[in-house]
């Protein structure tokens, strides 16, 4: 910003900001230096301020659309808190330590029983639940029938259930 656009916005301010202040009062009460201070805010950002045909009026209409602004952000505030009594209550939606502690070692057991299944077993059962191939898929993928895919699923997923149960207790 030039030196001259810096004594034009010094120059406004003193002209106008107490009668801004007090308009802004009128509207928006404790909030009033906030709101004049956010419109010379807005009136740096024009780009040639010096070609504001009514300085005084721009700036009254920077404070007024200011002041719908703060009151537009008060309701929504408002509404929220209407919404939801206790922020500081509010449920996680992340589960808590332990939940993952416990999702963690079931991982680690179901990884751990996968390795012990037999190969053809493993294969299957992955690509049915990891990588979501159908079991028509998976036959016509591994050219075997569909119901030996099934018993292979099954028996697979009994195993894991049978030793991540079996370290679980």
């Amino acid at each position: 910003m030039s030196n001259h656009n810096f004594s034009f916005f010094e120059l406004l301010f003193r002209q106008h900001g107490n009668e801004l202040l007090a308009f802004a009062s009128q509207r928006v009460g404790d909030a009033a230096e906030d709101l004049v201070q956010e419109t010379y805010l807005r009136l740096l950002q024009h780009d040639n301020p010096e070609q504001i045909n009514n300085p005084r009026a721009y700036l009254y209409r920077l404070t007024a659309n200011a002041a719908i602004d703060y009151h537009r952000k008060q309701l929504v505030r408002n509404n929220l808190a209407k919404q939801v009594s206790d922020f500081d209550n509010l449920p996680s939606k992340l589960p808590i330590p332990e939940t993952t502690i416990e999702s963690s070692l079931l991982l680690q057991r179901c990884l751990a029983a996968l390795e012990t299944l037999p190969e053809i077993q493993r294969h299957v059962f992955l690509l049915y639940r990891v990588d979501g191939l159908s079991y028509a898929e998976i036959a016509e993928a591994l050219h075997i029938s569909r119901r030996t895919v099934e018993r292979h699923c099954a028996k697979a997923l009994a195993h894991c259930f049978a030793l991540t149960e079996y370290d679980n207790t």
